[in-house]
C-alpha cells in the first residue's frame, strides 16, 4: 500500500525538490545552442525554475564518441540534467555511449556530477519493438533483456565514480511498463520516466477537455505496477500548430489548457517531469512553448492550477477497443468490474477507474484492491487472449455519453534523439456506468 502511494506521488524522494525543464535533442546542437536554450528556458517569462535538460544521448553530434557538449553548456548555466543513452543499437554502438559517459565524469569531475538528477538507458525502445510500433514502422528498438543487460552495464560503468549514486531508469510508454514481459526491466530501474501524449490517443476521446484525465489514466497505470518506484514525466505536451487528431485540435488555447492541467499539475505535486519542448519552430505539429524566448501562452501556475479528478460511482463495466494509426493496430478484448464510493479525489492519480489492459501473447485474470491516494487498480495480460479484472478503488473518475463509454488511451512519442512522431497505441479501459 505504501509503496503504491509513493508511485503515485512521483517518489518521496522528489517530492519535496521536484525536477523541471524541457528535453533537447542532439542533432545539429552545440555549445553555443545549448547554452542559448538553457538560458532562455530558464527566464521564461511564468514559467518557475526550468533548469533542467533531458538528453537523449552522451555523444556529440557528428563524433564517435565525444561527451554532448550540453554537459559543458549545463556546468556554465547551473542546469540539471537527466542524461540519456540511446539504447536501440547493438553493443558496438553501445559502447560508444559508455565510452562518452565515463569521458564526461573523468574529464568535468563533480562540476558535472552534481548536476545529474539521473541516467536514463534508452527511450521508448520497448514501444518501437511492440506489436503498434512495428506496425507503425516506428524505428529500431530494443529487447527487454538487452536493456536489462545495459541497464547493468551502466551501473558498472559508474560504480567508484562521482556518479555512483545516480539513479538509473529508462524512458518508455505506458503500454509497455503494464506488458508483464517487461517486468525485469522495471525491476532492474531506480526510477521509470514516462512519455504520455493525449494529442495522440486517436483512439479515444482526446479533446482538450478530457486530456488531463487522459494523461492521469496513463501514470496511474504505470504506477500501479511501478513497484513503489519514482515515475519521472519525460515527455508530455500539447501543439500549437499542426493536423488534427482525431478530437484534439492543435492551437495555442488549448496548449494552454493542456499546461495548465498537466504540467500545472506535475509542478504543484513535486512530481519530477521534463516538457516536449522548449521551441520547435517548423515542426508539424509544434509543440514549442515559446518563440524567440517569448512563451506563446501562460506558464504561471498558481497553487490551485492543475487536473484534479471528479466525483463517480460505479457497479461493473466492460469494454473492447481497437485502436490504430500509421497502419498500427492493437486489439482486445476485457471485462471489468468495479465498486467505488463517491468520492473527490485530487492528488497526483487523478483519477481512479478500473481497467483492464491488453499487450501481446498470453491471457489471465487478476483481483486487486485500490486505496484512496493509490486509486485504481490495474490488471494486465498479453494479448491473443482475453484479460479479466475484478478491482476496488476508492476513488473514481470517469468521462462519458450517455451514461457510460468505451475508451483506449495512449502515450506516444517516438524519437531518435529527439526527433518526436507520436503513435498511438490501443488498450481497453473500464467505462463506468452512471
Amino acid at each position: 500500500m505504501k509503496s503504491s502511494i509513493l508511485a503515485v506521488l512521483g517518489g518521496a524522494s522528489t517530492a519535496l525538490a521536484a525536477v523541471r525543464g524541457f528535453n533537447y535533442a542532439a542533432q545539429e546542437q552545440t555549445y553555443d545552442t545549448f547554452v542559448s536554450q538553457f538560458k532562455t528556458a530558464a527566464s521564461l517569462s511564468g514559467a518557475s525554475d526550468f533548469t533542467s535538460a533531458r538528453l537523449y544521448t552522451m555523444i556529440q553530434d557528428g563524433t564517435t564518441d565525444t561527451p554532448i557538449d550540453a554537459i559543458q553548456a549545463a556546468i556554465d548555466t547551473n542546469t540539471t540534467l537527466l542524461l540519456g543513452l540511446w539504447a536501440s543499437e547493438d553493443q558496438a554502438s553501445f559502447d560508444n555511449e559508455l565510452t562518452a559517459l565515463k569521458s564526461a565524469i573523468s574529464t568535468y569531475g563533480s562540476s558535472f556530477a552534481d548536476l545529474v538528477v539521473g541516467i536514463s538507458v534508452g527511450s521508448e525502445d520497448l514501444y518501437r519493438i511492440s506489436p503498434t510500433g512495428i506496425a507503425a514502422d516506428s524505428g529500431a528498438g530494443q529487447s527487454p533483456d538487452t536493456l536489462v543487460d545495459y541497464i547493468g552495464q551502466v551501473r558498472s560503468a559508474i560504480s567508484g565514480t562521482s556518479l555512483s549514486s545516480s539513479p538509473v531508469g529508462h524512458v518508455d510508454t505506458w503500454n509497455v511498463y503494464v506488458n508483464s514481459s517487461n517486468s525485469e526491466v522495471i525491476s532492474n530501474c531506480d526510477f521509470l520516466g514516462l512519455d504520455e501524449y493525449p494529442y495522440y490517443q486517436t483512439t479515444d476521446v482526446n479533446t482538450i477537455g478530457n486530456s488531463s484525465f487522459l494523461f492521469f489514466q496513463a501514470y496511474e497505470k504505470v504506477a500501479a505496477v511501478a513497484g513503489g518506484k519514482p515515475i519521472w514525466v519525460t515527455e508530455s505536451g500539447w501543439p500549437v500548430s499542426g493536423p488534427t487528431s482525431n478530437d484534439a485540435v492543435p492551437s495555442t488555447a488549448d496548449a494552454e489548457t493542456y499546461w495548465q492541467g498537466v504540467a500545472c499539475a506535475l509542478e504543484n505535486r513535486g512530481i519530477n517531469f521534463w516538457w516536449y519542448i522548449l521551441a520547435d519552430s517548423g515542426s508539424s505539429p509544434s509543440f514549442g512553448v515559446s518563440s524567440n524566448g517569448t512563451p506563446l501562452y501562460d506558464l504561471a501556475c498558481n497553487s490551485t492550477a492543475g487536473y484534479t479528478s471528479t466525483t463517480a460511482s460505479s457497479s461493473s463495466a466492460s469494454a473492447t477497443g481497437t485502436a490504430s494509426k500509421n497502419s498500427s493496430s492493437a486489439t482486445g478484448s476485457s471485462s471489468a468490474s468495479a465498486t467505488a464510493s463517491n468520492v473527490t479525489a485530487s492528488g497526483a492519480a487523478g483519477v481512479g477507474s478500473q481497467a483492464a489492459t491488453s499487450g501481446a501473447s498470453a491471457s489471465g485474470s487478476a483481483t486487486a484492491t485500490g486505496s484512496a491516494a493509490a486509486g485504481a487498480s490495474t490488471a494486465s495480460a498479453s494479448t491473443g487472449g482475453d484479460t479479466t479484472a475484478t478491482a476496488t478503488g476508492t476513488e473514481t473518475t470517469a468521462t462519458g455519453s450517455s451514461g457510460a463509454s468505451a475508451a483506449t488511451f495512449t502515450g506516444a512519442a517516438s524519437k531518435a534523439e529527439g526527433s518526436m512522431a507520436g503513435l498511438a497505441i490501443g488498450a481497453l479501459v473500464a467505462a463506468l456506468v452512471l
